[in-house]
């Protein structure tokens, strides 16, 4: 299959993609590695206790697998910082919130992972049970010559502890894979995704005219064209708060969606490869500068071929129709703010659920766990 910077033909026509650098993988960005800082509060002496117990989540030899207790896992160990915000059996997505001054208890993830970050890293450090077992990844940059919102791509993550030194939150989302599609949906795609045997309902477009109101200044058409409105069958909205959508999308093979688009910059997760022919798209508008989404693309982590992630700013209404003959599937987690610099000034006022656990944890801080 031709590859366009890492992504499927058929992937980077469904984005909307543009051309751009190819994607590179490297060690993990400042704030996800050890940064040599020494001396801070609570710094605990090495090496650090290990806890023993079942290893079932991901068993198996490292980097693709996960050789640890299952008591690391970040939502069992870490709860402080990590917050389940979806899950079923393919996917946990997963919201990380590193409070300012929050000495993160130690925790891995057992899963190959997608970040969406749409905020700066604050001042941080990181300490590994297993320092030479530091993760490797590929990282795209924004849309549209824009700061965020950035994706990554992770292998499962070894144990390690994470203190922010700074006034403000490290902050981000990541959505790990329980199961990883890759070219098996080809072949297990109708015992996976039982619902995609299902005829689609119909549903008919509102009538709109010229004065209709339009979603926003920044996406100037109508909100009911919103995907999870427009394209139901399509466009399956996981989780929703005021901050971001996860999106779970998919297209049956032979299938034309309704017109419909895409409101906020997102990062789309991807881990199926469908294979086939290139989907055939058409567009409401085709002088609209919003067909094309501006977004960038970063591959699979090391000794992995999948899962990939790209940035995508809005997109204007557009249709695409199936020609293969697997289902396309991936997932879109949606910006609807994009936090930016002002997470420094604004995080109390925009998640005051971490600012109580910051308040609480400063006043009794948890006996750590290393």
């Amino acid at each position: 299959m031709n590859i366009v910077r890492g992504l499927p033909v058929a992937a980077a026509v469904l984005l909307g993609l543009s051309a751009g650098p190819a994607p590179s993988a490297q060690t993990a960005p400042p704030g996800l590695v050890p940064t040599g800082q020494t001396g801070y509060p609570g710094q605990r002496p090495r090496p650090y206790p290990r806890v023993t117990g079942p290893e079932t989540l991901n068993p198996g030899a490292w980097p693709v697998h996960w050789p640890y207790p299952d008591q690391y896992a970040s939502t069992a160990a870490a709860s402080e910082v990590h917050s389940l915000r979806y899950t079923d059996a393919k996917v946990h997505f997963v919201e990380v919130s590193y409070f300012a001054g929050v000495h993160g208890q130690m925790h891995g993830h057992p899963y190959a992972s997608v970040f969406a970050i749409d905020a700066p890293t604050p001042k941080s450090v990181n300490e590994r049970l297993d320092p030479d077992r530091a993760p490797k990844v590929s990282t795209a940059q924004g849309p549209n010559g824009a700061a965020w919102p950035i994706c990554r791509t992770m292998g499962p993550e070894s144990p390690h502890a994470e203190t922010n030194l700074d006034t403000w939150p490290h902050h981000f989302y990541r959505l790990e894979y329980v199961r990883l599609d890759g070219a098996d949906i080809q072949k297990n795609w109708k015992s996976w995704y039982p619902r995609m045997l299902d005829a689609p309902l119909t549903r008919a477009m509102p009538k709109m005219s010229a004065d209709t109101p339009k979603f926003s200044d920044a996406w100037s058409y109508p909100a009911a064209y919103d995907s999870a409105l427009a394209a139901p069958n399509n466009y399956h909205l996981l989780y929703e708060d005021d901050h971001v959508r996860l999106v779970e999308v998919t297209l049956r093979p032979g299938e034309t969606e309704p017109m419909h688009g895409s409101p906020y910059p997102a990062v789309i997760a991807m881990d199926a490869i469908s294979g086939g022919p290139e989907p055939a798209v058409r567009y409401l508008d085709a002088k609209s500068p919003l067909n094309i989404s501006g977004g960038n693309n970063a591959g699979p982590p090391p000794e992995f071929t999948s899962p990939s992630c790209a940035t995508t700013g809005p997109r204007a209404p557009h249709s695409m129709k199936n020609n293969g003959t697997t289902p396309l599937h991936y997932y879109r987690i949606e910006f609807k703010r994009i936090d930016g610099d002002g997470l420094a000034t604004n995080w109390r006022q925009w998640y005051p659920w971490m600012s109580t656990l910051a308040d609480e944890t400063a006043k009794s801080p948890p006996r750590p766990n290393y």
